[in-house]
């Protein structure tokens, strides 16, 4: 039994474990106090003090702070001693697992960045992941992503709606078990990135990981694990004007853009243009078109968002659609909207 939940441990930390990129050596020589050379009171000082610090320094909630005090006692008890190791990381590792069962969304390079010189990504993932191992504890808290969300979207300053549509991500996709083992910083980012997509709302894969302290692989590969589940969710009608209906809403298009997408389609079906055979490229490539000539600018990826087929594939559905009504009508059907 402990050795299936050392197992899934591993597997909980394996994918932050092969990201952390250490900002400092980790040989290098650090000013830390090993368990050996003081007594268990003095231990408890030297460790307390360092969790004060990262409390203060982090401004993590008192209950996190004597939770982590707590679990560096029963860390000692369980291990027999802390000979041969470092007191300060033992601190910093009871704090990042105390800040995980609380919730607290903070990740290792907040604590890696508020003590720099003492503490390294590697060793405090390590220590953790024993940690955790020692004492039993729940491991499922590392794995909830949805404690980043409102911090991501608060430092990007993005709109709540992302954060709403970040969660609804999340929540699907974790109760497939598609995010079991992924890193939940990691996860949080992507769902972020994806719900900006889906809201058309510009952000750049660096950014959200400059925010989040994870590589931009990380999030191309998450984001796009994600998109596939949540296309089989969400999956799209089948006539394509439902298809313009249902993706005008979710994007909050103008009427004018549902309006004119759907003339586009209707005089293509009457063209005997081959609509049906591909109905989501055609309903897609008319909204990108009706879109670019109303200046409603919609994000070509975001309208990707919605099919496996290419921005390519979109433009030149929306290309074909352009001979289907005159620039005299498409300007009276301008002028009619502008009045």
């Amino acid at each position: 039994m402990v050795d299936d939940h050392s197992e899934f441990v591993d597997d909980i930390l394996s994918e932050i474990l092969t990201e952390a990129r250490p900002r400092v050596d980790a040989s290098a020589e650090r000013p830390v106090t090993l368990g050996q050379e003081l007594s268990p009171g003095d231990q408890d000082t030297v460790m307390g003090t360092q969790i004060d610090q990262l409390a203060s320094a982090l401004e993590i909630p008192v209950a996190t702070a004597q939770l982590a005090k707590s679990m560096t006692e029963q860390y000692r008890t369980a291990r027999g001693s802390l000979e041969g190791t470092a007191l300060e990381m033992v601190a910093t590792a009871a704090m990042y697992a105390a800040s995980k069962i609380t919730e607290v969304p903070l990740d290792p390079t907040d604590f890696v960045d508020a003590t720099p010189d003492v503490i390294h990504r590697v060793g405090l993932l390590r220590r953790s992941k024993d940690m955790v191992s020692t004492l039993g504890l729940d491991p499922t808290a590392f794995l909830m992503s949805e404690q980043y969300i409102d911090r991501y979207v608060s430092d990007l300053d993005l709109p709540a709606s992302v954060g709403e549509r970040a969660r609804e991500i999340v929540t699907h996709t974790e109760e497939s078990g598609l995010s079991s083992g992924k890193s939940p910083s990691g996860w949080a980012a992507a769902a972020v990135y994806n719900a900006c997509l889906d809201h058309n709302v510009t952000l750049t894969q660096t950014s959200i990981c400059d925010v989040a302290n994870v590589s931009t692989v990380t999030i191309r590969n998450r984001y796009q694990e994600q998109r596939e589940a949540m296309r089989a969710v969400e999956a799209l009608p089948d006539e394509p004007m439902a298809i313009i209906a249902s993706v005008s809403t979710a994007i909050d298009l103008s009427d004018e853009t549902l309006e004119l997408a759907t003339i586009l389609i209707d005089r293509a079906l009457d063209e005997a243009y081959p609509i049906t055979d591909a109905p989501v490229e055609w309903a897609l490539g008319a909204l990108w078109q009706a879109d670019t000539w109303l200046d409603d600018v919609v994000s070509i990826r975001t309208l990707g968002q919605y099919h496996s087929a290419s921005s390519a594939t979109i433009r030149h559905r929306a290309r074909k659609l352009r001979k289907v009504i005159s620039y005299g009508e498409l300007n009276e059907f301008r002028s009619g909207h502008n009045q």
